[in-house]
């Protein structure tokens, strides 16, 4: 039979020509996507993730390291990235080598392992670091022979999986920033509420903001509750995250209290207080 092949990338799935029959899928999960190691000065760390096959045609793992990193889109947002290993000063992933599960098969419907360690060299001794350990299961076998006599041309979808990898020494992290602005737009003109805030890492390993709101009325209820976009940032990461409320609220005077906590062990916390008002038919 003639094969056709090509490639293309969509949306973090790689997709490669010629594939099963149309009745037939591919799919993998992996478990946890999240590893955050703390170790001694020196020390090597190591983690195991879990892929599950829920496919119906086996599939073999392929492991590739890249770093994490931040970047800020032309509206101001942080957002989290991919780049070659090396590129951040923060960077683990040339300190990861996968010890076992590169290259597995895996039959449709069972799991498989792959165990990776993490080791820093010497001269790390304080601080996090971060790297993204990407899995993809892609076809293990040929396809099924059939119209053997003319060109075809199918498509299969290769799941690229990511977990983070977050390597801190322990004893010595330091979660720590500030609230550099504090933007709020009131429910007016058929428009919702929207709270916009920036922050600066002014620590030396990631700070996960988590940010959660209390809207209390004129007579001091409750008048709605609900948390903020979360922002992920490395030391030195400087950039807003952006947050539509959809509490529906009666015209009157309000006062809004915020808390932004500095995690993941939320050892310092900011508190911020707005007053705002909602006009009639706003």
């Amino acid at each position: 039979m003639k094969r056709l092949w090509g490639t293309l990338l969509l949306s973090g799935m790689l997709a490669v020509g010629v594939m099963p029959p149309a009745e037939a899928g591919m799919g993998v999960s992996v478990y946890p996507s999240r590893f955050r190691l703390q170790k001694g000065a020196g020390e090597t760390a190591s983690g195991k993730v879990r892929i599950d096959n829920e496919g119906t045609y086996p599939v073999q793992i392929v492991v590739e390291v890249t770093d994490m990193i931040s970047r800020v889109n032309e509206e101001g947002i942080l957002l989290r990235d991919e780049a070659p290993p090396g590129t951040s000063p923060y960077s683990c992933a040339r300190w990861i080598r996968v010890v076992s599960g590169e290259g597995a098969v895996i039959p449709a419907g069972q799991s498989s392992e792959v165990e990776f360690v993490v080791s820093p060299p010497p001269s790390v001794t304080s601080g996090g670091y971060s790297a993204y350990l990407f899995l993809r299961g892609q076809p293990a076998e040929g396809f099924d022979e059939r119209d053997a006599d003319r060109p075809q041309v199918r498509l299969v979808t290769i799941p690229r999986m990511g977990v983070s990898v977050i390597y801190e020494v322990e004893g010595t992290v330091e979660r720590t920033g500030e609230l550099t602005s504090l933007e709020f737009q009131p429910p007016a003109d058929g428009k919702p509420m929207r709270v916009l805030y920036g922050f600066r890492n002014t620590g030396n390993a990631e700070v996960v903001v988590a940010a959660s709101y209390h809207i209390l009325d004129g007579q001091g209820r409750m008048a709605g509750n609900g948390a903020l976009r979360t922002m992920k940032s490395f030391p030195g990461d400087a950039g807003k995250a952006e947050t539509t409320l959809t509490d529906a609220l009666a015209p009157g005077k309000y006062t809004m209290l915020i808390t932004f906590e500095l995690g993941p062990d939320s050892t310092e916390a900011i508190v911020r207080e707005l007053e705002f008002e909602v006009p009639a038919g706003g």
